[in-house]
């Protein structure tokens, strides 16, 4: 059984499998609650056997190519799934990083595939997670061959300004890492968040960015 785990952790369990106190239980006796910091790498393509809950924290699936070529593949918030129980690219291709200091519900991909087997509420979210995943690498490759750089960019403000009920982005984007996620640079992000800003569009905030006129950033996206 796995050590004692904080109350974050658990109702983090408990919210991505949909599951009672019961079971939320069992699942974290399961697993191995392990903190990291930011820059972490949390999972690397060659570790099959290991998968895990993102509990607190962002953190996002890198693929490396030749040359020094980095694409996101996929950003992760808490209560996403991550590691071999999601697949991956294969040794020395693909890992997951932390973008900020969090943790993690560590478990056996084994042990996972197990659960899935006996719950079927585990199943259900492991597949909506997978299918969740599927859309989000499509919706990428669409913007990436079909829009410019500044669309890809307000695309993105907008998808992450729509997770927060008051359309805030917390914490403010880091730009180096925002152009790697919607294939650009940072000068490209800087300058076309600094003309959003002068725009009206987008408003500084204490520790984030306010979209002001989220119909007008949409405008902008084609």
């Amino acid at each position: 059984m796995g050590a004692a785990h904080s109350e974050t952790t658990v109702q983090v369990i408990r919210e991505a499998f949909g599951c009672g106190e019961a079971l939320g239980a069992t699942i974290a006796g399961l697993t191995r609650e392990a903190p990291h910091l930011r820059g972490a790498m949390l999972w690397n393509g060659d570790q099959e056997d290991a998968s895990a809950l993102l509990c607190q924290g962002r953190a996002q699936e890198l693929a490396f190519g030749r040359e020094g070529a980095v694409l996101v593949l996929h950003a992760l918030r808490a209560g996403e799934l991550f590691g071999g129980i999601m697949g991956g690219a294969g040794e020395g291709v693909s890992r997951i990083e932390a973008l900020d200091e969090g943790s993690s519900a560590r478990f056996t991909t084994t042990a996972v595939l197990r659960l899935m087997e006996s719950y079927p509420l585990v199943a259900l979210a492991v597949a909506r997670q997978m299918s969740a995943r599927i859309e989000a690498m499509r919706r990428r490759m669409v913007e990436t061959a079909l829009l410019s750089a500044t669309g890809r960019i307000c695309s993105e403000l907008l998808r992450l300004a729509r997770a927060s009920s008051d359309l805030a982005i917390r914490p403010l984007p880091v730009f180096s890492e925002l152009a790697i996620t919607v294939q650009s640079t940072r000068e490209t992000v800087s300058r076309t968040i600094s003309q959003l800003e002068k725009r009206g569009v987008l408003r500084r905030i204490e520790g984030g960015l306010a979209v002001v006129a989220p119909h007008r950033l949409e405008e902008m996206i084609y």
